[in-house]
This record gives C-alpha cells, structure tokens and sequence, in this order.
C-alpha cells in the first residue's frame, strides 16, 4: 500500500510537470514564468526549495544522533534569518534591476566578462554540488522503498525530473514545487506528530539520561560553544546569497508578494523544519540504533505510521528532494545556456534557439548531476556544507558590498571571489587533515570570509571604480521594488485603495503568522521542558 500510494503521487507530480510546458511560450516564462507569480506560488516554492534532503535525512540524522537542539537551535535558525535575507535584502533589490538569473547581476553591475565568467563558476560548482545531496536522498529513499539498487534508482529520477525541468523551466518548478509543498506539510502536520506521539514526551525528555547533553546546544559530542557559533553564521551566510533562494524572488507578480511571501515562508521554515528534528529525537526512544543515521525518519516512516500515511510520508519526502534538486537543475541550466554560452560567448539567439539552448543546458546539468551522485553516495549533511559554503565566501562580499559601497569596482571583486573559494578549499583540507587547528571549532567558512572581505577592502582602496560602474551604482541606488510596484497600482483603477487593501493583507499576515507560531512553539517548549 504504501509503495503504490508513493508511486501514484510521483507520477502525478510528472504529469502536471508535461503539462505545465504549454504555458511556456518565450524565454522569460523560461526563466521567470512571466513575473506572473502569485503570493501562493511563491510561498509554496521558497518553502518546498527550503525543505529538503539535507533537512530531512542529513539533518534529521545529526538530530536524531546527536540531539534536536545541536542543529534545531543554532544551525537551522541562523538558516532562517539567511532565508529572510535571500528574499527581502538581496532578492529584491536584484529584481528590480530587472535581474532573469543571479550571474546576470554581476554583469549588470560590473560589466566585466572575467567577473561574469568567475560568478558563473562559482554557481554552477556550489549548485552542482548542492544537487549532489538531493540526489543521494533520494536513492537512499528509494532503495529503502523498493529494493531497486541505488544506481538505477538515480538513472531512473534524472529522467523523471527532466521532464519538468528541461520542458517547464520556471514555470514547472513553481507550479510543481507549490504541489509538493502541500505534500510536504504531511510530514510536519500528520506523521512527524504520530512518531512523537508513539516516542512520548517524557520518554523523549529522558534521553538526557542515558545519552548526556542530548537536550543541550552542544550535543551529545558536547561541541565547543564556537563551533555552533560558527555553524550558525555559516547557515546565515550562504542562505543569504544561495541562488536556490534568492531567485525564488525573480518569478513574483510585484512587491506586495514579495513581503507576503517572505512572512509566511519564514513561519513555514521552522514549522516543516523544527517539528521533524524533534520527530527525529523520538526515533531515538522508538529504535536508537539506526545505521546510517541518515535513514532515521525513513525508519520512522515505514515502521511507526500505518500504511497509507507512509506512502504520503515517502512521497512527500521524495517531493522535499525532487522540489530542491529541479531548482538547481534549471538553475545550472541557465548559467550553463543564457550566463555562459549567450553572453560570454556572445551569441546572438533568437527566440527559439535561446529556449533550445535553455533545455540542451537542464539535460546536459541532469546528467553530470546523476554521474557524479553516483560516484559518491554517503554523507550527506556535510556534501551540503560544502558546496553552500561557496557561496558565502565568493558571491556574499561582492553582493553586498556592491549594493552599498561606492568604491566597489570589477578588480575588488574579482579578487575577493578567488581569493574567498581558495581560501575556503585551501584551509578547510589543512584542518582536515590535521595540518592546521583552529581554536573552538571554528569553521573554515569563516577564516575564508575574513580574507575575501580582506582581499576586497584592500583592491578597493588601491583602485578606482570606473565611469559605467559609477554610473550603475547611482542609478541601483535610486532602484527599489516598493516604488515599482507602487507606481504599477497607481496606474490600475482604484489603485490607492488596492494599495491600502494590500498593506492591509501584509499587516493580517503578519499577526496571525505570529499568533500561531507562539502557540505552536509554545507547546513544544512546555511538554518537553525546554
């Protein structure tokens, strides 16, 4: 029963994937789906692209392992705050400039090809390597499912995903996304609460006892306060300019979705998140000795929830993977045909080449994805580390100085990119392998930040920012969503008034959001004496 209801839903999820492709009639519904996104689609694609396998399997297992506040409490927050900045700081503003794909930014910005070639890289290497982690879960899941050994099941997704992807673009990873999303609040409103409920809040609670600091910050390997003070601005840092996230922004209608998407995604973060990782907790009273950790709340799935509700659960955490991994698909896509090929190489397309070559490029990313995914099957929480850490070190400084600095200039940036991600590789391997410590765990992640905002401080002051970037700067500064949109209602009939019906709505929103999350968490806080 539930290998069939799983089945069904995968396929239903491809189905209205093919179907989708009919609305894509040009380049921008390619890569932003028209800027028709509304505030429902919007919210169901940030939260479905936030919720997954690293969540579900990698993080549940360290949680599950080591205790629920060692990542719930440190690591995930600061993944919240990142997500508040990826949409309401960096998104924004890069969609006003009119911004289709972040690497477009750069060149906006900077119009130099060598910076454009290096962002690039950056995103196609951090992204390629964040989908890697999407597609181990799902093999795990899989395999764990039906048997089918994980090298085929991994042949057999990539076609699946292609379907929505290479055809859809855009369009079909929102409208898909937003379907799983509701697939997905299965495992936080229905099973994650059954696993705590057969686990039992005072079996829960008393874990401390037999596993020390199991209810503690610091786990029970009782990590040094530094490093989960370092894991937390890791998650801040590379949430914040993660293009997964940030151009998640580019597909909304205007800037009232925007505002609406950002409060109620950043309650549904937590709320899909937290509720698992204390799930997982309680797979530790159910089964404490499950090998790989990882496979925690697939355990916990099939062996502690009837039938029917494993198959959802399966599904819906398929869907966590299937959401994530078609967004770096088509986000790799494009760097590969419209930031690399078109404009580095300056080709001139026309309409239906250009959408070609979007497609030639999803395939082309699927494949080397599903190769290398193969070739490296374990560990999963740390993979994701990894490749989102590069983003932080080599697309964070560049981004936010250039949004508000005056000096910044091509060189400075240049510099800072290389010098972040080399740094970042460099010392993170001399920690590794014991050549070099670091006092209270601190990440490499931060050592590199320090030498690409460094290194990018430095080239600024030695050098000068040219005329067009000057010139780029000041009109940037007088770009901003709000007054867009606004100026767009002031056009429609009755525009005052259904801009005062929109404040409205966002004022609701945000009440209401915060009413439910002090009851959620609340209950939470008091059952399990937190």
């Amino acid at each position: 029963m539930a290998v069939t209801i799983f089945v069904i839903i995968l396929l239903l999820y491809v189905v209205v994937g093919g179907v989708v492709t009919r609305f894509v009639k040009s380049s921008d519904d390619f890569y932003v789906m028209g800027e028709k996104g509304s505030t429902l689609l919007i919210v169901g694609t940030l939260a479905a692209t936030y919720l997954s396998a690293t969540t579900l399997l990698g993080i549940a297992g360290q949680s599950y392992a080591e205790g629920p506040l060692v990542i719930a409490a440190l690591g995930s927050f600061g993944a919240w705050l990142g997500t508040l900045l990826a949409v309401i700081y960096v998104g924004r503003k890069m969609k006003a400039l009119g911004v289709k794909t972040m690497p477009d930014y750069f060149e906006k910005r900077f119009d130099n090809k060598w910076v454009s070639v290096v962002a690039t890289l950056i995103m196609i290497i951090g992204l390629i390597g964040y989908g890697v982690t999407q597609f181990i879960g799902a093999g795990l899941v899989l395999s764990k499912v039906t048997n089918i050994n994980f090298e085929l099941l991994i042949i057999l997704f990539t076609f699946a995903l292609i379907v929505f992807t290479a055809f859809g673009g855009m369009y079909g990873v929102v409208i898909t996304d937003t379907l799983m999303f509701f697939t997905m609040l299965a495992i936080s409103v229905v099973i994650a609460p059954i696993i705590i409920g057969e686990a039992g809040f005072d079996q829960m609670k008393s874990l401390s006892e037999t596993l020390p600091g199991y209810w503690t910050i610091a786990g029970t390997e009782n990590r040094s306060i530094g490093w989960s003070i370092s894991q937390f601005l890791v998650w801040i840092l590379f949430f914040t300019c993660i293009p997964a996230l940030v151009s998640r922004v580019f597909p909304a209608n205007n800037d009232f979705v925007i505002l609406k998407a950002a409060i109620i995604g950043v309650f549904f973060a937590p709320f899909m998140q937290l509720i698992v990782f204390i799930a997982a907790g309680g797979m530790q009273v159910l089964e404490p000795n499950i090998t790989p950790t990882d496979n925690a709340m697939v355990v916990g799935f099939m062996e502690y929830t009837p039938p029917v509700v494993a198959g959802i659960g399966i599904a819906a955490l398929m869907a966590s993977i299937m959401s994530t991994a078609s967004t770096l698909f088509v986000l790799v896509g494009f760097a590969l045909s419209r930031d690399l090929y078109e404009k580095i190489f300056e080709k001139n397309l026309d309409e239906k080449q250009r959408l070609m070559a979007a497609r030639i490029g999803q395939v082309i990313v699927a494949v080397i994805i599903c190769i290398i995914s193969i070739l490296q099957p374990s560990a999963i929480y740390w993979i994701s580390i990894y490749a989102g850490s590069i983003f932080a070190v080599g697309w964070l400084p560049t981004i936010v100085s250039s949004f508000e600095w005056k000096r910044m200039n091509s060189k400075a940036a240049l510099t800072s990119m290389i010098i972040g991600v080399s740094t970042f590789v460099l010392f993170g391997e001399l920690i590794r392998n014991g050549q070099l410590s670091v006092p209270e765990g601190i990440d490499e992640l931060m050592i590199a930040l320090c030498f690409s905002v460094g290194s990018l401080i430095i080239v600024a002051f030695m050098t000068k920012a040219n005329s067009y970037e000057l010139e780029y700067y000041n009109k940037m500064k007088q770009t901003n969503m709000a007054e867009q949109t606004i100026n767009e209602f002031l056009k429609k009939p009755n525009g005052l008034a259904k801009i005062k019906k929109q404040y409205k709505q966002i004022v609701v929103t945000a009440v209401v959001v915060t009413m439910v999350s002090v009851v959620v968490w609340g209950y939470f806080f008091v059952n399990l004496g937190l």
